[in-house]
């Protein structure tokens, strides 16, 4: 079933930037716009979406309003709302949240964030909504049972009973004291029935609501059916304090057991979920200021370490569906680095932790470059570094945006090469070799997950690094059959690679001229990234 998605944008640019992320999605989206504030309700009823995108653009001045209007109408109160916001304003963040937007995206918009949080979003509003619904039946069961009277208990960390209302006694039929007698005066003791004992020490050692049934025979002889509900209390530093009973006669309910017992888990379940979510709407409302800064961090850091584990759409397919099947990819470019005489550079420091601190400053400077590119990066062996272009999304731009890192890659390496220089420091050259072609791609491991690729490309890229040159961008035929009207290049002839036979090599020079924004011919200029863009 698709997912429909309304999105309220002030700019037409931003507005199909936003569709495009949606239409390359797994999942199913039907995306609509709105384009005018006039009979805003109206047009939100008709298109009935999961969710709604408001640009905070969309209506000039006046958005936080325009948010109001929409979350008070009960036509539109439930719908789930995701603002598109600056977070460097945050005084605009607390207005939008405070007139009812559920969630915020910052721009430049993330491809994965944005898939993200409206699924999110939609999985929320739906629960949300789906309590609510039940939370109503739960209301008319309590008007019902709230006829027959209720007694209240206060159950101290200690097992006693501290305090009762009158309803107690209404219930029970006979004083405090009474009771004691049977029950004992320690509810937690295992002399206790084991019923009672069970619901209590799942109450106050795992913080669970419980509730359950249980008989009582009055002083007269009467036997009545007793339901009773366990909320446990925590002090501000979460340690137990106390238990709250709330206990209901259901004797005369009993005539609808049956219905009650196929719903008893059910009703177990939503009421947890309530309860949960009024004591997570409470703090926030409480603490939303204070705690929104850290919160926000907190779910950067998250999302940044998993990206950095795996690729956003693989590590989504493992969290949704628990699997993500290998897929074969037609074209990609595949890049290969690796410094040369790593053993006598490694060798030349004696101290450990700056020999690591340099190498891991060249990997992170790598990942810089390469995912401002769209490469997801593989995996480092060693001093080798690899990675791919046009996968896990596929793209047609992969043999450029795999060029240009390459030269980016290596203008940094000569940087650091100068640098080390001055400094009297060792040297660390650079080999880059790219080839283009099929790989299979896919998760391996089962505890911990690892992200690679297979097939001949890989091993043929692995050659043009390995018959590269200090300082410079080796590229197999494949790869220059790509480029060749944008890039000047070097023809090396055909050169042996291991294990693969002759290969015909090109040096990457630079981009060509009339295609280049400086005099290196290391940046692409406007002309060329509009090519690259449209592939």
């Amino acid at each position: 079933m698709a997912y429909r998605i309304l999105i309220a944008c002030g700019s037409e640019k931003l507005n199909q930037e936003i569709e495009c992320v949606l239409g390359l999605a797994e999942d199913e989206f039907l995306v609509s716009s709105l384009t005018k504030t006039e009979n805003i309700i109206k047009n939100i009823t008709d298109l009935n979406p999961d969710i709604l995108i408001f640009d905070v653009h969309f209506v000039d001045g006046a958005t936080a309003d325009m948010l109001s209007v929409i979350k008070a109408d009960p036509l539109t109160s439930d719908l789930p709302i995701i603002a598109l916001a600056d977070f460097l304003q945050p005084e605009k963040i607390q207005a939008l949240f405070h007139a009812g937007a559920d969630d915020f995206i910052g721009q430049p918009i993330s491809a994965s964030e944005l898939i993200q949080r409206i699924m999110v979003g939609i999985q929320r509003g739906r629960l949300l909504q789906k309590l609510k619904d039940q939370s109503n039946q739960l209301n008319d069961i309590s008007s019902a049972i709230s006829k027959a009277g209720s007694s209240v208990v206060v159950i101290n960390e200690q097992g006693k009973i501290s305090w009762v209302n009158e309803g107690f006694k209404r219930l029970y039929e006979c004083s405090l004291d009474d009771f004691l007698r049977v029950y004992g005066d320690n509810l937690f003791s295992t002399d206790t029935n084991p019923t009672t004992y069970n619901a209590m020490k799942r109450c106050r050692e795992l913080g669970e609501y419980v509730v359950y049934d249980s008989t009582w025979i009055t002083p007269e002889g009467k036997e009545k059916f007793i339901q009773t509900t366990l909320t446990p209390i925590f002090d501000s530093l979460q340690n137990f304090s106390h238990i709250v009973a709330i206990e209901t006669d259901i004797t005369e309910l009993k005539n609808i057991e049956q219905t009650l017992e196929e719903k008893h888990e059910h009703l177990l379940t939503i009421t947890e979920n309530l309860e949960n979510a009024n004591s997570v709407l409470e703090k926030q409302q409480e603490e939303i200021q204070k705690q929104s800064k850290a919160l926000e961090e907190e779910k950067l850091k998250s999302e940044n370490l998993l990206k950095n584990i795996l690729p956003w759409e693989v590590a989504y397919s493992l969290q949704k569906k628990g699997v993500y099947k290998p897929k074969k990819f037609k074209e990609v470019s595949v890049m290969f680095t690796d410094f040369v005489g790593f053993s006598k550079v490694s060798v030349a420091y004696e101290d450990i932790d700056e020999f690591l601190n340099v190498l891991s400053g060249y990997f992170e400077a790598f990942d810089e470059i390469t995912s401002q590119r769209f490469i997801e990066k593989i995996k480092t062996i060693g001093d080798s570094y690899m990675c791919v272009g046009g996968l896990p999304r596929t793209n047609r731009s992969h043999p450029f945006d795999t060029v240009l890192a390459a030269l980016e890659i290596q203008r940094y390496a000569r940087a650091m090469a100068e640098l080390a220089k001055e400094e009297n420091k060792p040297i660390w050259n650079l080999r880059v070799g790219i080839h283009s072609g099929s790989v299979i791609a896919g998760v391996i491991g089962k505890h911990k997950f690892a992200y690679d690729i297979w097939g001949d490309t890989v091993n043929i890229a692995s050659r043009m690094e390995t018959a590269a040159e200090s300082g410079r961008v080796n590229i197999s035929e494949t790869t220059y059959a790509y480029i060749k009207d944008y890039f000047i290049c070097t023809s090396r002839g055909k050169i042996p690679a291991k294990n693969i036979g002759e290969i015909e090599m090109y040096f990457v020079e630079r981009i060509r001229p009339e295609y280049s924004e400086d005099t290196e011919g290391l940046i692409p200029n406007a002309v060329f990234r509009k090519i690259i863009s449209s592939l």
